[in-house]
């Protein structure tokens, strides 16, 4: 017996709302962890932040492409700008 494909159904408006308010609150830890991440110069403890970005970003990227904060341009592949020399 060959299955019918069920028809994609909308999400609920809660958990869309739900979704744009996760989405703000990542990003805006992504940033406020950049920020301490320029001001921190122990480097374990800037190990241990670009690790957390690393996280961070993961979760952005479950909302597609477009979600992703991309670096600046000119920044090596895996490095934070405050990372560089």
């Amino acid at each position: 017996m060959a299955s019918v494909p069920l028809a994609p159904q909308p999400l609920p408006a809660a958990l869309l709302r739900a979704a744009v308010i996760h989405h703000r609150l990542v990003d805006a830890f992504i940033q406020l962890t950049r920020t301490e991440l320029a001001r921190q110069r122990d480097d374990y403890a800037r190990d241990s932040l670009n690790e957390l970005l690393d996280v961070l970003k993961a979760q952005l990227a479950v909302y597609g492409p477009d979600a992703v904060i991309p670096p600046p341009a000119g920044t090596p592949t895996g490095m934070e700008p405050a990372n560089l020399p």
